[in-house]
């Protein structure tokens, strides 16, 4: 365990010691490097917020359209339904009044 702390130590020591030597231009690259990934960075999340904002609207418009057709479709299909079930309640208007009808006319014979 003592030998493992060792190495760990010494490798800390070799990897602190080669900062310290670090010249400064190495370190004016890392900063600008870091400082360009940076801008890559915001650059590429703004588009990809942009290009989800667009593709959102997209298919928020995409819905309205389908929503509007099915709408559209379902005030046909009620209107349809309504006028069957107006003829429907006619017809069975009309055969019940023809029942009342036959019936009152076999009462009539029978009395």
């Amino acid at each position: 365990m003592k030998h493992l702390q060792t190495m760990v130590m010494v490798g800390l020591l070799i990897f602190i010691s080669t900062f310290a030597q670090a010249d400064e231009s190495s370190l004016d690259k890392a900063k600008n490097g870091a400082v360009e990934l940076w801008e890559k960075t915001k650059t590429t999340t703004s588009e990809i917020v942009s290009s989800a904002s667009d593709k959102a609207a997209e298919i928020g418009e995409n819905s309205s359209e389908i929503g509007g057709k099915i709408s559209q479709g379902a005030k046909e299909t009620g209107q349809t339904i309504w006028d069957n079930m107006k003829e429907l309640g006619a017809a069975t208007s009309d055969g019940a009044k023809k029942g009342v009808s036959k019936i009152r006319d076999f009462v009539g014979d029978e009395s």
